[in-house]
């Protein structure tokens, strides 16, 4: 018994030494300028941080990045966190480093961690990361953002080429052209303004809105298992197949049904020869058109 009073003795001391005050710890900041090639891209790897990314006629890259952790209480050990910057082939790799762990804690943390980049419009964008939330805005290069929990937003995009794969998290993109790929799993996709001339979406559990024109021999393919879906054509017609288990399907004007079944929906739609396939299980699919 006395030893559990003096183990708790000696805690009651380290609380009362560090006085229960908010501590900065771990603080890193970083306020840099770097080139990047005509054609180059800027590489990200992060985790929990919130990430703005914005697209703008300057031909260089500004990195800015502020973190530090907000201590309550005690800890013992120590983390390590820094970010690895190197211009290579043209290309700009962003790479955050941490070590170092954490064997007693006891309070509150908290931390606050932003990263922000301007970089050239026409640069092509590589993300990955975890838990981190996206913005970013008028990029026109080449997309591809691999990511866990978190929520991407992408605005004012010009791309020909978006490649999003994340789990749980939402996808909002405006804009948009050529090719798009996205696999989710739980999250939801709401896609305005596009122009894909390809298209190939695989989701689980998320709802899909999507608003696209639809090109001439465009290929565009959704899979899901109890998504709820709704394609809206902005110009452009085609051939939409449904395939289906206990899904329903709904369609507004415009659209012709060829074929009904229990499991299958063909539909047509002038003014284009696009080929338009859905496969859902259980959810719910809605056809539908902007005024023509």
């Amino acid at each position: 018994m006395k030893q559990l009073f003096s183990i708790c003795g000696i805690v009651l001391m380290l609380l009362a030494t560090n006085n229960l005050q908010a501590q900065k710890e771990g603080e890193f900041h970083l306020d840099q300028v770097y080139a990047l090639g005509a054609n180059g891209t800027v590489h990200l790897v992060s985790s929990d941080a919130d990430v703005r990314i914005t697209g703008t006629d300057r031909s260089d890259v500004h990195v800015k990045i502020d973190r530090f952790e907000q201590v309550n209480g005690i800890r013992s050990g120590r983390r390590r966190f820094s970010v690895e910057v190197e211009e290579k082939g043209g290309d700009l790799f962003i790479e955050e480093r941490r070590s170092g762990s954490v064997s007693f804690s006891m309070g509150s943390f908290r931390t606050e961690y932003e990263i922000v980049i301007e970089m050239p419009s026409n640069g092509s964008l590589r993300v990955r990361g975890e838990d981190d939330d996206y913005i970013i805005k008028s990029i026109h290069g080449a997309i591809s953002i691999s990511s866990e929990d978190g929520d991407i937003d992408i605005y004012d995009t010009k791309s020909s080429n978006i490649d999003v794969r994340l789990e749980d998290g939402d996808l909002r993109l405006a804009g948009g052209t050529g090719r798009f790929y996205a696999n989710s799993e739980d999250g939801d996709l709401d896609i305005r303004n596009a122009a894909f001339t390809e298209l190939e979406i695989v989701i689980e559990d998320g709802n899909v809105s999507l608003e696209t024109t639809l090109a001439d021999n465009g290929v565009y393919d959704i899979r899901s298992d109890d998504a709820n879906i709704e394609f809206t054509v902005l110009s452009g017609g085609g051939k939409f197949l449904i395939s289906k288990d206990d899904g329903r399907v709904n369609s507004g004007m415009g659209f012709t049904v060829q074929e009904e079944t229990d499991n299958r929906v063909r539909l047509s739609l002038p003014g284009g020869s696009a080929d338009v396939e859905i496969r859902i299980n259980d959810g719910r699919v809605r056809l539908d058109t902007k005024v023509r």
